[in-house]
């Protein structure tokens, strides 16, 4: 999960098992054409807020759905039932629910990582206990894993390179097992208002965001396994109405950032880039008011994800290949005018897209080019 800064009221205000041969991945030109898959019920009041895939036939949504509001005596002074949480896979051509084991009530899991098809990860809140849920897939069902102690707020993290837990004030990472609930303390956090993280590795651990919660001054902060150090981030012309929605970094002297600026008319969507040096602004496609997601493609390449102001109804869809980034076209969602995506995944081996996020009219939808 990452750290969003910005309102959501601003956002609102932008959008109104593998065999054993595997293919080899379609080019950037064959991604794109997007098709609307059909979702299990959901009761009322429902969300999706991420997706993520370890292969074709194993691709994660999360989200919650069923809160409900009873109204108060004079408007505005409602109280809010929270509803329960969803995490549903996609394998052989529908939806299976999987019991969260330590969930019992009302929750929402905001976060999945899958690393492989059986070796899956989320993170939620569980909202009776009012603590945070981090959970492992077994294969038949999720296990609750116990957290460091003290631990009020989590994001998770987990890839290839490890499972990293970050609280408010430190990074973990996962040495346990099957048997043992245990994380390795790495470093603690400096104090900034924080908008987004990446963790490459013990030695390599980005946060970035602002002195303060409603500073202008933007700040880059590193780990390089032995100290936090302050990268010099050159964020000209931008103030308080941006903040920074993703990151990832490819290695110590290669690292992305995404985000949107809502104190333009309209609302501008930004890219930085660190060359090993400092923070810079990118050149963006034109036509895209915001961006959402940034991740690693299957063969090396770079996907980012936004709004498209020119044409709504069509996912904001950027690949970087050769130094170059270039807009996708996308195709449209039927029957809506707008789209609002916000979570974007590429299936290994194949290359494939799956993204999800907030239309005009009606519950979230989820796409993909596969």
């Amino acid at each position: 999960m990452k750290f969003w800064r910005v309102p959501l009221a601003a956002a609102a205000a932008v959008v109104m098992a593998a065999g054993p041969t595997v293919p080899a991945p379609a080019s950037a030109a064959t991604r794109g054409d997007f098709k609307r898959v059909s979702l299990p019920f959901f009761w009322p009041n429902n969300s999706l807020r991420d997706v993520d895939a370890a292969s074709p036939d194993s691709v994660w949504i999360t989200g919650s759905q069923g809160e409900i509001t009873l109204p108060g005596p004079i408007p505005g002074t409602g109280t809010s039932i929270p509803g329960n949480p969803v995490v549903r896979r996609w394998q052989n051509g529908e939806w299976v629910e999987y019991d969260l084991l330590g969930l019992p009530g009302h929750g929402g899991i905001n976060d999945v990582d899958a690393v492989g098809p059986e070796d899956v990860w989320i993170n939620g809140t569980d909202y009776d206990a009012k603590k945070p849920y981090v959970a492992h897939f077994s294969g038949s069902a999720f296990n609750q894993v116990t957290l460091p102690p003290g631990t009020t707020a989590t994001t998770l993290q987990a890839d290839a390179s490890g499972v990293w837990l970050s609280t408010s004030t430190d990074l973990y990472r996962w040495t346990g097992d099957i048997w043992t609930d245990e994380w390795t303390r790495v470093t603690a956090f400096p104090e900034i208002s924080l908008d987004t993280s990446y963790v490459r590795a013990d030695d390599d651990v980005w946060r970035l965001g602002t002195t303060s919660e409603w500073s202008s001054t933007f700040v880059a902060q590193h780990w390089d396994g032995q100290t936090w150090k302050n990268a010099p981030i050159h964020a000209d012309g931008l103030g308080t109405g941006f903040g920074f929605t993703d990151m990832v970094a490819l290695s110590p002297t290669d690292a992305w950032a995404v985000g949107t600026d809502y104190g333009t008319s309209p609302a501008s969507a930004v890219m930085m880039h660190w060359d090993g040096t400092a923070w810079t602004k990118a050149a963006v496609p034109a036509g895209l008011n915001a961006l959402t997601r940034i991740i690693k493609g299957v063969d090396g390449d770079l996907w980012a994800l936004g709004h498209n102001l020119d044409e709504a109804a069509k996912p904001g869809l950027l690949h970087y290949s050769g130094g170059t980034w270039s807009r996708v076209p996308t195709t449209a969602v039927p029957n809506r005018t707008n789209i609002y995506a916000t979570a974007l995944a590429a299936v290994p081996g194949t290359g494939a897209l799956w993204t999800l996020g907030t239309v005009n009219i009606g519950g979230p939808v989820v796409l993909t080019d596969g």
